[in-house]
């Protein structure tokens, strides 16, 4: 392989298969072997720069004065074997340039003569890339697109993480569901649209008036959970009354009018035994109670 710079069909299977990019180059600085990974990074097919001069533009760096001539890394490498490390910018096909982090490594034969060099190099920033990729994911699967307050699905593990606690600690918390009342009167007489904007005023005024560790999260519909931490139920009877305050305060704007909405609200804390389904059906049940006394009102528990 180092004689003649070509790697063995066994050699050239582990390169395929590597995620960084590799170019062997020659003592004329010659590209004579391209993996995949390097055409996935560069853009440029293997036959495309194979034979060609590595500081060409073809698959070269956009940072002239820094790989260029006698700023090339190669350069150094060759004449004294040295193995250099840096970052620049890699030239796409498509024009644009990928910033990549490259090693150059010299290609020594038998007799330990320099024959050539191996430019191997990989995305900067890949796992940021991952990392950023993966937060969409998340973003995705766990908040409501519309409101962008967390969903059901987040509002449920959570719930079901509070409650295993609550089991072993007795750690005191709250669930609280919240109706908008009358809601589809807002759709039918002012259009999806704005019952939309009325969604996002509600969810952003609830999130404004609750504490920085209390989630409310989009139930389905117009219907919102609220998890208050550490709270009893006489703090609760204030808080939601303040919630519910807030909501009938709020308005939205939508093609000059002004459209308000009220909120019903059902409360309670976890009793042992409980599931996620339990309590928050107990929560519903007492939201249902609030709509059949009147909407724009809460109903509670009446003990610990």
């Amino acid at each position: 392989m180092l004689d003649s710079l070509v790697p063995t069909p066994q050699q050239q299977m582990i390169l395929d298969n590597l995620m960084n990019g590799v170019y062997f180059i020659n003592k004329n600085r010659d590209i004579i072997y391209g993996n995949p990974a390097a055409e996935h990074i560069s853009g440029f097919k293997s036959e495309e720069i194979l034979g060609k001069p590595c500081q060409d533009d073809v698959a070269h760096t956009a940072s002239r004065d820094i790989l260029r001539c006698e700023h090339c890394p190669l350069i150094d490498t060759m004449a004294k074997g040295n193995i250099v490390t840096l970052t620049a910018n890699l030239r796409h096909k498509d024009g644009y340039c990928v910033p990549v982090q490259r090693r150059c490594v010299p290609l020594l034969d038998a007799n330990q003569k320099i024959i050539g060099a191996v430019k191997i190099f990989e995305r900067v920033g890949v796992q940021e890339d991952l990392n950023l990729q993966l937060k969409k994911l998340k973003q995705i699967a766990y908040f409501d697109s519309l409101t962008g307050i967390p969903n059901r699905r987040y509002v449920e593990e959570l719930l079901k993480n509070w409650l295993q606690t609550y089991d072993k600690k007795n750690w005191p918390f709250a669930v609280a569901m919240g109706d908008i009342d009358f809601f589809k009167n807002v759709n039918d007489k002012y259009g999806h649209d704005a019952g939309d904007l009325v969604l996002k005023k509600v969810a952003s005024t609830l999130r404004k008036h609750l504490r920085s560790l209390d989630i409310v999260g989009r139930w389905g519909g117009e219907e919102f959970l609220i998890l208050m931490q550490n709270i009893r139920l006489k703090q609760l009877e204030k808080k939601i009354e303040s919630l519910r305050k807030a909501i009938e305060e709020s308005w939205v704007e939508d093609d000059g009018v002004k459209i308000k909405v009220t909120m019903s609200f059902g409360c309670t804390v976890p009793r042992k035994g409980d599931t996620p389904l339990s309590l928050v059906g107990r929560a519903d049940d007492f939201l249902y109670k609030s709509k059949r006394e009147g909407r724009n009102r809460f109903s509670m528990d009446d003990s610990e």
